[in-house]
Order: structure tokens, then C-alpha cells, then sequence
């Protein structure tokens, strides 16, 4: 079969003569018609990870057809052999108390679809370990494969939704334009926000997202070196805003969610940093005197992955145009190069 394997760091060759997966008898294996480019996948590429020791074959989100099922396999109810399904990529034990609480996303033991010891799914072909197969949600007939990848940032983002809590009448900011930040956009305004403002340092990246999602955005704007606080304030007669989700990985950004958030507002930090530098210089008595409250927002619960699907069904007029790039397994390479450049939004390799 044929797969893209990452042999160096910013190095992919896909091969003709991939091994196919097994099928192990607690397992299946994926025919994949779409895998989405997480912004884990871009890190990995452009940095390297020692959890993807090359040759390696990165990719976990999935949608395909459930081609193979072993004769031991424990499918979840609904999914059956030749059903499209969505393949959810946190791999968790269901064990530990943040499983059996209904947290998979705290899960203590779990693992990553797509990272050693599992091989992901930018190939024509995907194993299914059995600690994924309770991950497998059936598609809805009419989603489209290349739309249903999102599903998985899609319920993270939702995750970093329901964090912040936003209520009927509250003013929203949001920074960071990926595609966490534009389906935040989108989800705050169902909620009911009266205000939902976007922002972001790159004009382009900016303007690409505005293209998508604009009709659910009341203003946004390019961020000044105060990374965009005056910019809330003169909108909001200097109060600042209710609900501040940073959705860009980046430290100024998280100083200036405290700067701009009213009094007891809720800042969810959603973007995580560097691991190598995850220490943040913030003005702690923002949060003191403002009595704000401060969360992170990490993963996904199964849950907000069965929320999704649905959303994404309903809704996939609305959020279809997030998907800016779709690319055959042979142009992987440039489908990271897009990430890299800023020129897209979404992107989904179709093997």
C-alpha cells in the first residue's frame, strides 16, 4: 500500500510498498478516505518528537470505512464491518478515575492514534488497535469524509467552549485564527454571545479565516504590539470583554487575555506551549484584582466527540469553507509547507 512516512525532521516520502497493517484479532484496520493535518502533526514535522521516531507514519485524524474487524474485536454500539466511521485519537484506559468520570481527556495512562506504538493514518491503509476501538463514531450519511476530520480539534475546541462558559449576552474575544479559533468563533455565537471579536498578528491568516467564518464574527482586527488590548478596551468602553479563549500558542498572547478581560471574566488558556518552554511571565494581580477565573482546556471527552458529529452535520454549510485545502497522499509535503506559510486553514490528505 501506499503511505507517508516522516524520515527527518521537515522530510516526508511517501512510499509505494508500505507494510499493511495487521489485523490484530482485538482490532481492525481503516481504509482511509480523509486524514486531517493536526497542529500536533505540523509541531512533530517541523520540530521532531520522540514519540515519532522516523521513518514514522504520523496522522490521527482519521475517517474511513472499517474494512477489516478481528474475530475478538469489541466495536462500539452502532459501528459494524463496511461502516464510515470517525476515529477519535486519544487513546485512554477507562480505568482510571478521570475515564469513569466521564474525563477521558485527563485519562492518567493515555496515549496519542499516530505515535509510537501506534502508526497513524497518512496512508491508504490504518491498523486500529484495540485501545481505539471504543473511539470509532459512525459517520452520518451525508457528512462528507474530508469535513468529518475535524471532528477531532473540532470537539476540542468545543472542550475549550464549554471551559469558558460564555452566557446569553456575554462578550467574546478570541486569539488565534487557526481553525480551533474560527469554529470557537462559531460555537460562541450559537451560545449566544451578543459580541464575538477575532484576532490574530498575520493579516492574511486573518483575512483567510474572515472568508470562512465572518458572518459570526462582530469585528477583528490585526494585533499591535500590545497584542490587541487596546483594541478590546476602546470596544468596550474600557470594561473589557467577558470570555477570552487564546487559541494561539504564544506568551504574549496569554498576558494580554488577562489585560483585556473585565472583572470577573473567564480566561481559557486552549493553545499549550512548547513543552521545552511551557513557562508563561504573567501579571498575577490582573487575576487578583479583577477576581478573573483562569482554565486550560486540553483534548476531548467522548462526549464532545458524539456532539460533534452531529454539529458538523447540521452545520456543515456554515463550517465546510474551514477546510481550505485538500491534498492526495503525494503532495503531503506541500500540504505542510501551506501550514508552515500561514496560507490556509484546514488541511486534509486524501489517500
Amino acid at each position: 500500500m501506499r503511505a507517508a512516512f516522516m524520515t527527518a525532521v521537515n522530510e516526508v516520502e511517501v512510499r509505494e510498498d508500505a507494510e499493511e497493517p495487521s489485523l490484530d484479532p482485538r482490532g481492525a484496520v481503516l481504509r482511509v478516505e480523509a486524514c486531517g493535518i493536526c497542529g500536533t502533526d505540523a509541531r512533530t514535522f517541523f520540530n521532531g518528537d520522540p514519540k515519532a521516531p522516523v521513518p514514522w507514519q504520523l496522522g490521527h485524524e482519521p475517517v474511513g470505512v472499517l474494512e477489516e474487524v478481528g474475530t475478538d474485536a469489541d466495536l462500539p454500539p452502532g459501528v459494524a464491518a463496511g461502516d464510515r466511521v470517525f476515529l477519535g485519537s486519544i487513546l485512554t484506559c477507562g480505568e482510571c478515575r478521570w475515564c469513569l468520570e466521564g474525563f477521558q481527556n485527563l485519562c492518567e495512562d493515555h496515549l496519542l492514534y499516530g505515535y509510537d506504538p501506534f502508526p497513524g493514518a497518512y496512508a491508504e491503509r490504518a491498523g486500529v488497535p484495540p485501545v481505539a476501538t471504543k473511539n470509532m463514531i459512525p459517520l452520518p450519511p451525508e457528512l462528507p469524509s474530508d469535513l468529518a476530520t475535524v471532528a477531532d480539534p473540532f470537539a476540542c475546541a468545543l472542550n475549550g467552549i464549554e471551559q469558558l462558559d460564555i452566557r446569553l449576552g456575554d462578550t467574546v474575544v478570541i486569539l488565534g485564527t487557526g481553525p480551533i479559533g474560527c469554529w470557537q468563533a462559531v460555537m460562541a455565537r450559537d451560545r449566544g454571545a451578543s459580541k464575538v471579536y477575532l484576532t490574530d498578528v498575520s493579516s492574511e491568516r486573518l483575512e483567510i479565516a474572515l472568508d470562512a467564518i465572518g458572518h459570526a464574527v462582530d469585528d477583528a482586527w490585526v494585533s499591535g504590539d500590545d497584542n490587541g488590548v487596546q483594541d478590546v478596551l476602546s470596544r468596550t468602553d474600557g470594561v473589557g470583554v467577558d470570555r477570552v479563549s487564546v487559541a494561539a500558542p504564544a506568551k504574549p498572547a496569554q498576558q494580554a487575555a488577562l489585560e483585556m478581560a473585565s472583572k470577573r471574566a473567564v480566561v481559557v488558556y486552549f493553545a499549550g506551549l512548547p513543552k521545552h518552554d511551557p513557562v508563561s511571565p504573567l501579571d498575577m494581580n490582573e487575576l487578583h484584582y479583577k477576581e478573573l477565573s483562569v482554565r486550560g482546556a486540553y483534548g476531548a471527552t467522548h462526549r464532545q466527540y458524539r456532539i460533534t458529529m452531529d454539529y458538523l452535520a447540521r452545520k456543515q454549510d456554515e463550517l465546510a469553507k474551514v477546510v481550505t485545502h485538500r491534498w492526495p497522499l503525494e503532495k503531503i509535503a506541500e500540504a505542510f509547507e501551506t501550514i508552515r506559510a500561514g496560507t490556509g486553514l484546514k488541511m486534509v490528505v486524501m489517500p
